[in-house]
């Protein structure tokens, strides 16, 4: 998920609203709505450039091009009056591409996880450990934000799981992958593994346990460098990331309580 992705949905929210008080023809005059949506348009070109530059760029040639600034003549002794009027080409490019991006920028859904977690049920003491002090003590995140197997709950009797987990993958903003010699051995992790780097637009954190090495975790560390998920650092980076994807207050004293517990705990399984 673009860490912009509040933003940016709140500025598409506010242009849509502009757009639907605009009713333009080839002589429109430009107004205060119409500048608000220029500025409303300028602001999300660099929030969205990594992921679509070429909406990016329509946008912002649009806004260069979308006023046309033109000198009336008066009388002989009159000033000459200055008009802005609608280039009616570019404001329906902007009316297109906010519709583009309100489709690949949705509302969350209720109800939906936001973080899913690929691991091996043979190390769910680390995991439930890193659920409970790391994103819901720590991060203040519920349990119905995250998506793990180990939760009984996330998969209702009768159920398919394999489409289950899939489905989830696909909603869920974050993928963390619980890298440990159980993991590389089970292969419904490998396909699990597999199944998020085939997805666009997913933010996927390798993190590995302790006690494997780098080096044994194969093409992934090629592919995107893991964390040791008992590196106080990178889970600090965690944090700050998940708290400004999640638009939640900081609070680094009770965060580094929690960290500390969930580093000790590692401590001792993870021999």
């Amino acid at each position: 998920m673009n860490k912009n992705f509040n933003e940016i949905r709140k500025i598409i929210d506010s242009a849509k609203q502009v757009l639907n008080q605009l009713n333009i023809d080839y002589n429109s005059l430009a107004g205060p709505k119409t500048y608000n949506l220029v500025a409303l348009s300028r602001q999300i070109v660099p929030l969205i450039k990594e992921d679509y530059p070429a909406i990016a760029n329509i946008i912002g040639e649009s806004t260069r091009i979308i006023i046309n600034r033109q000198t009336i003549p008066q009388y002989q002794y009159g000033p000459p009056i200055v008009k802005d009027y609608i280039n009616a080409y570019a404001f329906g490019d902007l009316r297109t591409t906010f519709k583009i991006l309100d489709s690949l920028y949705p509302h969350r859904k209720p109800n939906t996880y936001k973080i899913f977690i690929s691991h091996s049920s043979a190390d769910e003491t680390i995991v439930n450990g890193f659920i409970k002090s790391i994103l819901m003590l720590g991060c203040g995140l519920k349990r119905t934000d995250i998506f793990c197997t180990l939760d009984h709950t996330v998969i209702r009797t009768g159920d398919d799981f394999r489409s289950e987990i899939i489905e989830n993958m696909k909603s869920c903003d974050f993928i963390f992958c619980m890298i440990s010699e159980n993991y590389r051995m089970s292969e419904v992790c490998q396909n699990e593994l597999g199944a998020a780097w085939a997805l666009d637009n997913k933010r996927i954190l390798p993190f590995k346990f302790p006690n494997i090495k780098f080096t044994e975790i194969g093409f992934l560390n090629t592919v995107k460098q893991a964390a040791d998920i008992s590196d106080t650092s990178k889970l600090d980076e965690l944090y700050d990331e998940l708290c400004k994807s999640y638009e939640i207050q900081p609070d680094w004293v009770n965060f580094n309580k929690q960290k500390n517990e969930f580093v000790n705990l590692t401590k001792v399984n993870c021999q």
